[in-house]
């Protein structure tokens, strides 16, 4: 039983980090979606109009391509602060 304690602790840990990764993800979603919605959609109703879907889409973009310099700088400064 001993032998498999660091293998279930692994598992453990991986499932756990799998979680928060998820937990994240649905956070940074439900933040772009109601940015994104306050910032375009000016009277809701049962279908956008196509300056409200251009802004949408625009609005999501900037904010993933924001998410990925905030990513790729802090995966570097990590990367350094290690060596």
């Amino acid at each position: 039983m001993e032998q498999n304690e660091p293998q279930n602790c692994a598992e453990t840990l991986r499932s756990m980090r799998q979680q928060i990764a998820l937990a994240n993800a649905q956070q940074m979603l439900g933040k772009i979606t109601v940015n994104c919605f306050r910032k375009c959609i000016d009277r809701p109703g049962t279908s956008l109009a196509r300056a409200e879907e251009r802004c949408l889409v625009q609005c999501m973009d900037r904010f993933m391509d924001s998410l990925k310099v905030v990513s790729l700088t802090y995966s570097k400064r990590l990367m350094r602060e290690t060596k």
